[in-house]
């Protein structure tokens, strides 16, 4: 929170104009500009267009679950981690941020119980085996949540079903961690013609033409590393296909955007 207001003080300082609460409803090009509507009504034109927007967990969509956000369920295992130090957890995911996390999530807890929906591990080889040596994790796998119940508005059980023996139980861990991947939000790009990967994260750079092909309205030039398929539209953070999720490189991103753009204005 700190960072974000030292980030709006300064892009004030310099006469930015910051729109709050303000959706964006589609992009698209108009003569020699790109231009973005509102869900008011409005539309803003400009020679460049930077989309910042980030993406969102995904959910499992159970009973009790939006009820236990933030109190026993959680989507980031070094955010509230530190909170389970000598508890049980469980983690829902069998991927690579999934096994991750678990392991991770060792440093405080004393017991992780990993929920696989399939009956094995989806992740990479090398993470598969550090599960395996550890004997406080366990893996229960065809393994799906049901639900969340609790009281007081604190998560207490998680009723799971296993779908192979169409068995349920129900267990009582400290904190639940849902890793299942995570959506772009790119709703409003569907219409643009901007390339995005098989999940909807926008495809920038290389990436576009690696194949050797060349992309048009470009006038023969590669896209900027950062680029979309759309001449002078750019994409930086989580939204990109490729980027690490990570706040520290989506700033980061995010600067080196700002500076291609600038790059890119001089030549229109």
């Amino acid at each position: 929170m700190q960072f974000a207001d030292q980030l709006q003080q300064q892009v004030t300082r310099f006469g930015v104009e910051i729109l709050q609460a303000q959706d964006v409803a589609r992009v698209h090009s108009h003569d020699n500009y790109h231009c973005v509507d509102t869900a008011d009504g409005s539309e803003y034109s400009a020679r460049a267009v930077l989309v910042a927007s980030g993406s969102r967990y995904r959910h499992l969509g159970v009973p009790g679950e939006q009820e236990y956000i933030g109190a026993g369920i959680h989507f980031c295992a070094t955010c509230d981690g530190p909170f389970y130090k000598g508890k049980s957890v469980v983690v829902v995911g069998g991927g690579n941020s999934a096994t991750e996390e678990g392991l991770f999530l060792l440093r405080f807890a004393d017991q992780v119980t990993l929920l696989v929906r399939g009956d094995e591990l989806t992740a990479s080889q090398v993470l598969i085996n550090k599960i395996m040596e550890h004997d406080e994790i366990e893996v229960k796998f065809n393994t799906e949540v049901e639900e969340f119940s609790g009281e007081g508005g604190k998560l207490q059980q998680v009723k799971l079903k296993n779908s192979r023996t169409d068995k349920s139980e129900v267990i009582d861990p400290a904190g639940v961690f849902v890793f299942i991947g995570q959506m772009p939000n790119t709703d409003f790009l569907k219409e643009t013609g901007i390339e995005t990967n098989q999940w909807g994260f926008i495809i920038t750079g290389h990436d576009l033409v690696h194949d050797g092909r060349v992309l048009p309205g470009f006038d023969g030039r590669a896209p900027g590393m950062l680029e979309t398929s759309l001449p002078g539209i750019f994409a930086a953070g989580d939204v990109r296909a490729g980027s690490t999720k990570q706040v520290a490189s989506a700033a980061g991103e995010g600067a080196t955007a700002a500076l291609l753009i600038r790059e890119y204005l001089k030549t229109v």
